[in-house]
């Protein structure tokens, strides 16, 4: 007898998978076909399972696969293809294993009867609750095909952002001629037995403090970003981050423009889709990302329910430009409140862009100018007390 490894779906589209004892291939197809499910893949186990060694997945998912995904998705979705098709398309077609596995899995609980989101919810490492917030509420409008492509294209710009912001971070490499330097130049004025000008003594014992204590700074450091990280995923610590950003100069007006974007369009597609007003704010509020915004627009949606106008508690909340209350005014006067919603997310889209270009094209300079002024301040520090040294000589 030998044994065999299989991979099946079930009556309700899950996946099942397990070992089991037969002659041969033949008996195994025939013992799993008696129990009513579907099987995906039959083979020998030979006692390593090379699969999930495969699936060991430093990193998670690269950001350019998810990219891709929500494209093709969104083209398939639009050319009319059914979902389930669709995903087996591009389970079959994926790179990464720990992804291939993860749409295995969403397949099969879309064939199940589940939704697109309640799927991929089942599947955390790779989607975060805004992005299924808002694939939610594409399957629910009937905009799904929109919202992909929305997405992808959102991450496209949050990946080109975050590459040139680690690009600009690489200067502070510059730093690491402290440790090399400075401690060379200490022993060569210590010899001398002179004094030493304030800035250079500073230079210096801050270098030795680093090149005796590193251990020290390196556990620092670590503890701080542990608590920070499990501090800022408690609700407490989300709302306080939330509330700081957005207040951070320069980058708190563009924080602000990217949540009013995202609260017009989304607002604007659900709307369009036929939803109830009090229906797309509680799947809108969901799509927003900064606490402060949600609970602006959740806090909008009750007084939505009561009978008062959409305006109103945008206006109250403070949080909103005071355009954007005007602006909603206009529409629900005229019934067309989806139509200037769409006009304000395409404004609001584009100062995005220009904030977001800006910065990035600032950013690069900034850093340069800074560590400039770092190496001015080494190389002074460094090369001052030469000045004093023929004296001493002498």
């Amino acid at each position: 007898m030998q044994r065999f490894r299989y991979l099946a779906r079930d009556s309700q589209g899950k996946n099942v998978e397990g070992t089991v004892e037969a002659r041969n291939r033949e008996a195994v197809v025939e013992t799993l076909r008696s129990r009513g499910i579907l099987i995906v893949k039959v083979e020998e186990d030979i006692g390593l399972n090379l699969e999930s060694l495969k699936e060991i997945n430093i990193g998670g998912v690269p950001m350019k696969e998810k990219v891709v995904f929500m494209r093709q998705l969104a083209t398939m979705v639009g050319a009319g293809l059914p979902l389930t098709q669709s995903l087996e398309i591009l389970e079959a077609q994926a790179d990464n294993p720990m992804f291939r596995r993860t749409l295995s899995n969403v397949l099969g609980g879309v064939q199940g009867g589940q939704s697109l989101a309640e799927s991929f919810r089942k599947e955390k490492k790779v989607f975060d609750d805004i992005t299924l917030n808002l694939i939610q509420a594409g399957e629910e409008s009937g905009n799904l095909q929109v919202i992909l492509e929305r997405l992808a294209t959102e991450m496209e710009d949050q990946k080109k952002l975050g590459d040139k912001l680690r690009s600009a971070l690489i200067y502070p490499v510059i730093l690491l001629l402290m440790f090399v330097l400075v401690p060379a130049m200490a022993e060569i004025y210590a010899e001398f037995n002179a004094d030493l000008p304030g800035v250079t003594q500073f230079l210096i014992n801050m270098s030795s403090f680093f090149v005796n204590y590193w251990w020290l700074v390196l556990i620092g450091v670590a503890l701080f970003v542990i608590f920070a990280k499990y501090y800022f995923d408690t609700p407490g610590g989300k709302k306080l981050l939330n509330e700081v950003s957005i207040k951070i100069p320069i980058f708190g007006p563009i924080i602000k423009k990217i949540q009013v974007a995202q609260f017009t369009r989304v607002l604007s597609l659900l709307l369009k889709s036929g939803l109830s007003i009090v229906k797309a704010l509680e799947l809108t509020a969901g799509s927003l990302s900064n606490h402060v915004f949600k609970e602006a627009v959740m806090q909008s949606k009750k007084e939505v329910e009561k009978g008062v106008a959409l305006a109103i508690p945008i206006a109250r909340s403070q949080v909103f430009p005071l355009i954007i209350s005007q602006m909603i005014a206009v529409g629900e006067e005229s019934g067309e409140l989806d139509q200037v919603l769409e006009k304000m997310a395409e404004y609001y889209g584009q100062e995005v862009d220009v904030s977001t270009s800006n910065l990035t094209t600032l950013m690069e300079p900034l850093m340069l100018l800074l560590m400039g002024g770092v190496i001015a301040f080494i190389a002074l520090a460094v090369y001052m007390p030469m000045f004093n040294l023929s004296g001493v000589v002498g």
